[in-house]
């Protein structure tokens, strides 16, 4: 049985990853302000318009200077968590091992369009060929390995052999969508050991033959546009090549940075690769760390650090205070949510089957929870106002597919209260609490995880919110669930949770597919429906070639997802960027359509961080 959730889900768009993300990044309130939050006045404020740049292509911080050979750049990873060290791009699951790749690579393989589309870069030239149903790969032959190997094609195709392979130990392989790959099923079923539909006709060209090639592709969907060492790790088992030290201690880089130090799980040394196919990079040496989130403040004031790889919401206005460095925001590739125990996934089917008894089958309580909660409040109080209502669990950034017409769970108690006198839930013994539509006693289990001084206080926020319209409500267990066994026991459908808080960083492919699908494991709520898997086949669909087609596939999907609430979308958030001023060359822009630079690029002019 492969274990999926920890950290990171899949990869959606292979160099921008949908992540299980954790507490901690957020603003501080106690429960009394929570429960005494004038929530009216909160959503006065809110005219309808994202307060969040959502239109950021480009964004580079402009500091004066010039580089100096050889610097060193310190970064903090901040995280209450270690680092899991798994640094193969087909095998982690953990969001700070993919800031250590992100670091090592200088971004991904490839470029992205408007839309964030796959397209071609100066490492590797991409060719979607609809007729032919190919994905023709050339790499740019002066990439190699930091060990000086060339890199090949084989480098390249050899990832699908590890996702595809039936001892494979990962989280990625798509049954519907990799098996549109000529022979991945049966190369995946163990019935030969050679995949048909992808071959090398050179060292630097990999063609991958599909059943369907569909528009999807085009964001990620069945693609593996991510380098591996073939002749590093081809004598491993893939069964044992996660647990290996050529992943683990010494995996090979060809970006512009290998690990040459690992502490393990807290810090990480990388040094410049002097194979790199630009040229040795300016700064010699990065240093990364893992800094707690309660240690963040201390640490930038006394700047112990050029960057970090984020900002925690609570601490961006005492942390724009501090001499010596630019702090700039995008929307962030994020959303919390709401999601509900209503059914069960089998994992050998790969199949989800939505339970119509569950506790949380009826819509109209599923919504009452929704309505009310003023998420708005929780923006102001809990997270500074650095954050806003999700009103979709589509981001605003692909306004291609994004549907202004949802409002959201806009804080409405009356209507909360009026559905669930819809749908039966009264109060028949006049104890101040609802019972379900049978007269039965009822009491929600909330899931959330641990972590960070927020939580508490916003779990007893949502509690007595609950309690308002007439709910009984209850923390799962009796208390704030551990990280790992939090999605553990979402892993393990736990009975003692009805619903969970839980968020999802979010890649650059849209497709809702593997998250709301009927055979996704990452389905967290075990959800399914006609009309909304149709709406999902649609956006997969070669129909999909059409732009008006997708965009009102996409939009369709919202509206569902809004109708029959398979998850309540809570917050959107401003990902903060913190950059010292001795740091020249940086982008903190999404790369859409836009040049942007990666570490390769970056350089420094002091020997340490600028306190001014």
């Amino acid at each position: 049985m492969k274990k999926f959730t920890k950290v990171l889900a899949l990869t959606l768009a292979v160099g921008m990853s949908l992540t299980a993300c954790k507490p901690g990044d957020s603003g501080k309130t106690n429960s009394t302000d929570a429960g005494n939050t004038n929530s009216t006045e909160v959503v006065s404020k809110d005219n309808g318009e994202s307060k969040i740049n959502w239109d950021a292509k480009s964004l580079p911080v402009k500091n004066e200077g010039e580089a100096i050979e050889d610097g060193i750049l310190e970064y903090g990873i901040v995280s209450d968590s270690p680092i899991k060290g798994v640094f193969d791009a087909s095998l982690y699951q953990d969001q700070n091992d993919s800031i250590v790749m992100q670091m090592m690579n200088g971004g991904n393989l490839y470029d992205s369009d408007d839309s964030f589309r796959i397209i071609s870069s100066d490492k590797v030239e991409i060719n979607y060929d609809q007729d032919a149903k190919t994905v023709t790969f050339k790499l740019n032959p002066d990439l190699k390995w930091n060990d000086g190997t060339p890199v090949t094609a084989m480098d390249l195709a050899y990832a699908y052999y590890i996702v595809g392979h039936k001892d494979y130990t990962g989280v990625r392989y798509d049954k519907t969508e990799d098996e549109r790959i000529v022979g991945m099923k049966e190369y995946h079923e163990g019935t030969t050991d050679k995949i048909s539909g992808i071959t090398t006709p050179d060292d630097h060209t990999v063609v991958i033959q599909y059943t369907e090639l569909t528009p999807a592709t085009q964001w990620g969907s069945g693609l593996r546009v991510d380098l591996t060492p073939y002749h590093y790790i081809k004598d491993i088992p893939i069964g044992e090549l996660e647990e290996s030290d050529q992943i683990r201690v010494k995996p090979l880089s060809a970006g512009p940075y290998y690990i040459s130090n690992y502490v393990q799980g807290q810090k990480i040394e990388l040094s410049a690769n002097e194979h790199y196919y630009k040229g040795k990079p300016k700064i010699a040496k990065i240093n990364m760390e893992v800094v707690p989130v309660s240690n963040v403040v201390s640490a930038m004031k006394a700047h112990k650090y050029d960057m970090i790889s984020s900002v925690p919401s609570k601490s961006v206005d005492e942390l724009q205070k501090v001499p010596g460095y630019q702090m700039v925001g995008t929307g962030d590739f994020y959303y919390s949510y709401f999601g509900f125990m209503l059914g069960h996934y089998d994992q050998e089917k790969g199949e989800i089957t939505t339970n119509p008894d569950a506790k949380m089958a009826n819509v109209n309580l599923r919504k009452a929870l929704g309505y009310a909660i003023d998420q708005n409040a929780i923006a102001e109080k809990f997270y500074k106002g650095h954050n806003e209502l999700a009103k979709s669990v589509t981001l605003p950034i692909f306004t291609e597919f994004y549907n202004n017409d949802i409002k959201g769970y806009v804080y409405d108690p009356d209507k909360a209260m009026k559905l669930l006198d819809e749908a039966g839930y009264k109060d028949v013994d006049n104890d101040g609490f609802r019972e379900d539509p049978n007269g039965e006693p009822l009491t929600i289990n909330l899931a959330m995880m641990s972590g960070g001084d927020t939580q508490e206080p916003l779990s007893q926020y949502y509690l007595q919110c609950w309690e308002k319209i007439g709910l009984k409500a209850e923390l799962a267990t009796g208390n704030l669930i551990e990280f790992n066994s939090f999605y553990d026991k979402l892993e393990s459908e736990d009975e003692g949770i009805d619903v969970f808080a839980a968020a999802w960083g979010v890649g650059t492919n849209p497709s809702p597919k593997e998250t709301y699908g009927n055979s996704a494991a990452f389905n967290m709520s075990r959800y399914t429906s006609d009309k909304l898997q149709e709406a999902i086949d649609r956006i997969t669909s070669p129909e999909a070639a059409d732009p008006e087609f997708m965009a009102k596939a996409y939009k369709d999907f919202q509206q569902i997802v809004f109708d029959e609430v398979p998850a309540i979308p809570l917050q959107w958030r401003t990902g903060w960027q913190m950059v010292n001023n001795r740091v020249l060359n940086y982008d903190a822009g999404y790369g859409n359509g836009e040049k942007v630079t990666n570490s390769g690029d970056w350089a420094v002019s002091a020997e340490k961080p600028l306190d001014k």
